[in-house]
């Protein structure tokens, strides 16, 4: 699980593999023991960001420091999800996200703020 620099292991560990990134998007694949909370699901998201800044990290820890416009869709039925990580904007260490969990249709949106 190299692709991504964080300390999470399982069971909170929920990103398994990433799809395709670039600066300004990346694709993750999630997987959870059992089926989602919101909270996990905003979890997963959190930790597919690092999808984005992978090559930036350099072993430094990020944080998640803020939701915005967090919305439940589609109750989740599944344990496997992708994630769609969009940057919105950097400023100083404090990097703008936003993301959709994504099974068949989209389940989950919002917005959050990973601090490096």
């Amino acid at each position: 699980m190299s692709d991504f620099p964080i300390p999470h292991i399982e069971p909170i560990r929920f990103v398994k593999h990433l799809i395709s990134s670039s600066e300004e998007d990346a694709l993750v694949e999630v997987e959870f023991d059992c089926i989602p909370t919101l909270g996990m699901l905003i979890e997963a998201a959190a930790q597919s960001s690092s999808g984005l800044t992978n090559n930036r990290l350099k072993g430094k820890a990020g944080f998640l420091v803020s939701l915005k416009n967090i919305k439940l869709i589609e109750k989740p039925q599944n344990k496997n999800y992708k994630v769609q990580i969009s940057l919105d904007t950097k400023f100083g260490n404090l990097t703008y996200v936003s993301f959709k969990i994504i099974d068949l249709d989209v389940v989950a949106t919002g917005s959050l703020v990973v601090s490096i």
